[in-house]
């Protein structure tokens, strides 16, 4: 019984080890955030043309190829026009977040499961779930004076709920830079 109990535990050490060390911490000085990846993330930037004119959407991206419970992990960050923001009060970054929300459910013809409103370091947030063909999506939208944080995940309908999800999205934290 002791050597059974000695085996199992030495396997369960084993498992947790390889599966902390398989994460890979990101840090984006200029973007101001760090996160954890399974594996180290590709980043890109994309001119997207919006209602208050073009913006970069700088996207932080893993999408694994085998071995994964999900399809994509990603944080996207877009800065907004600071004058958009200059007196806007909750009502207006409501709006602002609702909009993203809005947005997220038609751009992947999905059915919103859960928009939840919540805080983040004080400042607004959504923690929605999207239900698209085949899967899930999750999103923490944060809105954070101008710039915009989306952090997601996309996994399979069968993959649904499982541990890395919360694991990514809870390892968003946003970091103060020095201005200029």
């Amino acid at each position: 019984m002791k050597k059974t109990f000695l085996v199992l535990t030495v396997l369960f050490l084993s498992f947790s080890t390889v599966d902390a060390q398989d994460w890979t911490k990101y840090k984006s000085e200029d973007l101001a955030f760090v996160a954890t990846f399974p594996k180290e993330p590709k980043r890109t930037v994309q001119k997207v043309n919006t209602a208050v004119g073009e913006l970069d959407m700088h996207m932080i991206m893993h999408a694994p190829v085998e071995g994964d419970d999900n399809a994509i992990y990603s944080i996207i960050r877009s800065d907004y026009p600071e004058a958009q923001f200059k007196d806007a009060d909750d009502d207006y970054n409501s709006g602002v977040l609702d909009g993203a929300v809005e947005g997220a459910v038609k751009n992947v013809q999905g059915k919103l499961v859960y928009d939840n409103k919540v805080k983040f370091n004080g400042y607004p947030g959504r923690s929605i779930k999207i239900k698209m063909q085949d899967g899930f999506i999750y999103i923490n939208a944060y809105l954070v004076e101008n710039p915009m944080f989306i952090t997601q995940v996309i996994c399979l309908t069968d993959k649904d709920k499982n541990a890395s999800i919360q694991r990514f999205l809870n390892s968003f934290e946003i970091i103060k830079t020095k201005q200029n």
